[in-house]
């Protein structure tokens, strides 16, 4: 599964622009790259940093459960 990174930037009178960050393979690196991102972004900036999935994948995604790599290696100690 592909999780995007997008940077949605709003319009006041127009739909909004969304351009794409970076792709990502798991959702650790996708919410990584997102916080990256938003460390990057101007503090009063009104863009919004967002992780999308594909609408086919995402009945896959809620049936997986989330483990971060930490707390994986925290529950095999």
């Amino acid at each position: 599964m592909k999780y995007t990174v997008v940077k949605r930037i709003h319009f006041q009178y127009s739909s909004d622009s969304v351009n794409v960050i970076k792709e990502a393979d798991t959702f650790e690196e996708a919410t990584k790259f997102k916080v990256a991102a938003e460390m990057l972004q101007d503090k009063n900036s009104e863009h919004t940093i967002q992780i999308l999935i594909n609408s086919d994948d995402a009945f896959e995604f809620t049936r997986e459960p989330l483990l971060l790599e930490a707390e994986v290696s925290k529950k095999a100690s």
